[in-house]
């Protein structure tokens, strides 16, 4: 997995992310998260690159945002782990991811960085079920979302 190269860049290369609401930003930091667990087979190594990166997002600008990142990438993680079976915890973490993330365009972006992460090591049949959950969270077609999984699979 290389969060740096397949999902920051995306972080890097969008100015409407830099002017997200703090919750906004949470979301995609959850969805980092979520992305790494998906498949079930987190390792250490996966985990202390999930965190390198995060302290490094561009909304990080003091030790205050900083220690709210790591508290809350902890709390993310803690909520996901060994609940990935777990529909009603999924469903209802999904249903926030939507509240928060409000526009299409933003959604497309977390979509395509969730599809990113799951992609990058392998992709499993359970992690294009959440693709396809988080697509239907954001009000995308089925479709469409199947053409973003082929096309970041195919850049990978």
């Amino acid at each position: 997995m290389s969060l740096e190269n397949e999902v920051m860049s995306y972080f890097d290369e969008l100015d409407s992310l830099k002017e997200m609401s703090i919750d906004a930003n949470k979301a995609f930091l959850d969805l980092l998260v979520f992305g790494v667990l998906a498949d079930g087979e987190t390792t250490e190594d996966e985990l202390a690159q999930l965190d390198e990166e995060l302290l490094r997002l561009p909304f990080i600008w003091d030790e205050d945002a900083r220690n709210e990142v790591t508290d809350h990438s902890a709390k993310t993680r803690e909520l996901l782990e060994g609940n990935l079976d777990d529909h009603g915890v999924i469903e209802g973490f999904l249903e926030s991811l939507a509240r928060r993330v409000e526009t299409q365009e933003l959604r497309m972006i977390g979509l395509r960085m969730f599809v990113a992460i799951t992609v990058s090591d392998g992709f499993t049949e359970t992690e294009r079920q959440f693709c396809h959950a988080i697509g239907a969270a954001f009000d995308f077609d089925p479709s469409e979302v199947d053409s973003v999984i082929a096309q970041i699979a195919e850049t990978i």
